[in-house]
């Protein structure tokens, strides 16, 4: 361990006694199947340090003896009939059956679903309705009868594995005790990484993981690649986080029953995370994003006559593939590896913050943390009391920020606080601590922003936040804003080579390469590639169209007597918005079969008449933005569409010639260098 780490850790040990462990300590890789809060618990009761191993080996053995595994059952089973009382450490969730009006607990190491208990002790833990580990004292009496049949098992009594009371005041007293960086090691420890193989922004994106459990209602996504610790860290921290892992989601389970009214997990949670998202099914997927829609801006949500009210945070978490330090150049936009029913711009908007997993090293041996940390049931607990607790100072009244709209202002403002009651309980950081803060806040909603100015252009024009604290402004620099596109134009104006453009699936603009060569032949028309129907029929349009007019082209004279056609469509396999690119392929057969060089700086969208007429298209602020993004000079357009385009924010086409045409002769004057 470090020097500078053994001082965090002396400090920790003097300022908060067994509230704090050596990590390296609960890295018992023999007991992986019980989250790691359980483990520390157990450690923290059972192993003052008098002698570790001895006492560390007594864990094991009443783990042994009272952790019941579903393949231990029968035997557990028939040790509780003859000893009519047993102690089990197991994981226990109450259900309340409507249709019966009564209360049944289940443990899923017996397989037993229906177990009697005392509304008192629902009462007392109210959280065993979402479920809870801890002792279940159980009890066998055959005289316990429901509808006839004999139900035995009783839970009477439980011992949760949770801290008690804690005192915010003493909290803070002790908190003042360390340095913003020392107290930021201390943290890191806490989730179980090294702080000495993490820089302070990897520390901060890290820390930033736990802003939901510590802030109300905290929307936040992180995609990275696999082997980051994503799953690692929301899994093991606290008990009042639930995951879900891929699978199907119904409303029912997520926000309230529509049968009995039952609540759902955003109401028994503090935290919610879609762990997988790619992989996560939604049952009756409109329905589900409406709600999330309605619940993510405002709390509360109905569902049939039932209206429910939550304040658990959402974080959908999962893989997104990388180039170097980047995500990978062939996605359009970073919500691209969501489930396509996801891929909703008003959804997007309510999300607080996009941060970048990419960033995060994969985990190795050296990732986890060797020093002290909160043992994790006291950190559940803290982390639980600070989402209910005011800061001193809002933070808000200390910065300011521009070129922020109202949802980017709210976003903003809820990370920092997130950030303030975990590294600054008492509201005092220095304006150099806030600014890092604030900065890390402002880009994670930039990156939202971004990714929605590519999904849906016309709605949201790009902008970049800025923010000022004392003397110093700032603006929100995304290091992905450099990340190249798999498609790029042309180096320069070449022979049969068109840009086009085109609408993805997922509603995100993008350019397309057209390639076109002619040789002598008889008329062949061969398109490579993977086309939609949609853009066959466009190719055959431009095809019969020059065919038509080819005694007024000035063809070349080897293909004057005839001619076969090869034409490739990069990115026509992506499923697009319709036909658009008839006028860029007549671009293509005319640039091939007269040798003229196309311009490599202007973008050609248009569908095309047998006649040459350019008709109107869809998708037009997709379009214009990729054309944009690419770094195009100018776009020619159907002339149709002038009067829609010139109601879209100028933003959009800031720095883009647009030209308008109503016959393709129009384009190639335009286009042809």
């Amino acid at each position: 361990m470090a020097k500078t780490d053994m001082s965090v850790g002396h400090k920790a040990e003097a300022a908060f006694g067994r509230l704090v462990v050596e990590k390296k300590k609960t890295r018992l890789s023999d007991l992986k199947e019980f989250p790691r809060y359980v483990i520390e618990y157990l450690i923290n009761q059972f192993c003052p340090g008098n002698n570790f191993d001895a006492e560390v080996a007594d864990v094991r053995r009443k783990l042994a003896r009272n952790y019941a595994s579903p393949a231990d059952a029968p035997r557990i089973l028939h040790e509780l009939k003859q000893r009519r009382r047993l102690d089990l450490i197991g994981r226990v969730e109450v259900r309340l059956e409507t249709s019966e009006d009564k209360y049944w607990a289940s443990l899923a190491a017996l397989n037993e679903r229906f177990i009697h208990l005392s509304e008192d002790l629902i009462n007392k833990y109210p959280r065993l309705m979402g479920g809870m580990w801890g002792i279940a004292e159980l009890s066998y009496d055959e005289a316990q009868v429901w509808k006839s049949k004999v139900t035995p098992l009783v839970l009477t009594d439980f011992t949760p594995f949770q801290h008690g009371r804690i005192d915010l005041k003493e909290f803070q007293q002790a908190r003042s005790q360390f340095t913003r960086d020392e107290w930021l090691d201390l943290l890191l420890n806490t989730v179980g990484l090294s702080p000495q193989v993490h820089s302070l922004r990897q520390k901060l994106l890290i820390i930033s993981r736990l802003v939901p459990m510590a802030e109300r209602m905290v929307h936040l996504i992180e995609l990275g690649p696999r082997e980051t610790g994503k799953s690692y860290g929301f899994k093991n921290l606290s008990y009042y986080t639930y995951m879900l892992s891929g699978g199907r989601a119904t409303p029912a389970a997520l926000f309230v029953h529509g049968g009995t009214g039952k609540p759902g997990l955003v109401a028994q949670f503090d935290t919610l995370v879609f762990d997988e998202i790619a992989n996560t099914e939604f049952k009756d997927p409109a329905a589900t994003i409406s709600i999330f829609k309605d619940y993510m801006e405002y709390g509360n949500f109905s569902l049939g006559r039932f209206q429910v009210k939550g304040e658990a945070s959402i974080v959908f978490i999962g893989n997104i593939d990388v180039l170097g330090c980047l995500p990978h150049e062939k996605y359009e936009h970073l919500f691209e590896p969501l489930p396509e029913e996801m891929i909703d711009a008003a959804l997007f908007e309510r999300v607080h913050g996009y941060l970048p997993g990419w960033e995060i090293p994969k985990l190795t041996d050296r990732s986890f943390a060797d020093g002290y940390g909160f043992t994790l049931d006291y950190f559940a607990e803290l982390l639980h009391l600070l989402r209910n607790t005011l800061l001193p100072v809002d933070p808000a009244s200390r910065y300011r920020l521009h070129n922020a709209k109202g949802r980017d202002v709210e976003a903003i403002h809820r990370v920092v606080r997130g950030f303030m009651k975990l590294l600054h309980p008492d509201g005092q950081a220095t304006d150099e601590e806030l600014a890092e803060y604030v900065g890390f806040a402002a880009e994670a909603r930039q990156r939202v922003k971004d990714q929605l100015s590519v999904i849906a252009p016309g709605e949201y024009p790009q902008y970049t936040i800025e923010f000022e604290i004392g003397p110093k402004r700032a603006a929100v620099a995304l290091p992905e804003r450099s990340r190249r596109r798999a498609l790029r134009l042309p180096g320069s104006p070449q022979v049969g080579v068109v840009v086009g453009l085109a609408v993805v699936g997922d509603a995100a603009g993008c350019i397309q390469l057209i390639e076109v060569l002619a040789q002598k032949g008889h008329g062949a028309l061969n398109r490579l590639g993977s086309m939609g129907k949609a853009m066959k029929e466009s190719v055959k349009a431009a095809f019969e169209y020059v065919s038509y007019r080819r005694k007024s082209l000035q063809i070349i004279a080897e293909l004057r007597d005839g001619y076969d056609l090869s034409v490739l469509a990069l990115q026509a396999a992506v499923p697009k918005e319709g036909p658009s690119a008839g006028l860029a392929f007549a671009t293509g057969i005319v640039s091939a079969l007269t040798h003229r060089k196309v311009r490599n700086d202007v973008a050609v969208a248009g569908e095309i008449t047998l006649h040459g007429n350019v008709l109107a298209i869809g998708g037009l602020a997709q379009k214009i933005a990729a054309a944009r993004d690419a770094g195009c000079r100018a776009v020619i357009l159907p002339k149709d569409n002038e009067r829609e385009v010139r109601e879209f924010p100028p933003d959009l086409y800031r720095g883009l010639r647009l030209i308008f045409v109503e016959k393709a002769e129009e384009a190639f004057e335009e286009v042809f260098c």
